[in-house]
């Protein structure tokens, strides 16, 4: 009996761990990309205050440069392995 339940249990394991990487990875991607946007938002009103809007192009390249640090800096904490 228990080599049943051994087994049954065991089917079951990698699916559950897909899932639970897929909300990891989701979760990375939301503790990256929601605060570069507000930063992003942000430093657009602080240079429209000071002395005018900047250009998109600036914007977009320091949303992905704080949202690649973001991602490089929470990786290790996000995705580590909980069993």
């Amino acid at each position: 009996m228990r080599a049943a339940v051994t087994t049954a249990v065991a089917r079951f394991v990698p699916e559950k761990r897909q899932r639970v990487r897929g909300a990891q990875l989701v979760g990375l991607a939301i503790a990256a990309i929601v605060p570069a946007i507000i930063w992003c938002v942000l430093i657009d009103a602080v240079a429209m205050w000071i002395s005018g809007p900047l250009s998109l192009q600036t914007i977009l390249i320091t949303g992905i440069a704080i949202a690649l640090f973001l991602a490089v800096i929470c990786a290790p904490l996000i995705l580590r392995y909980r069993d």
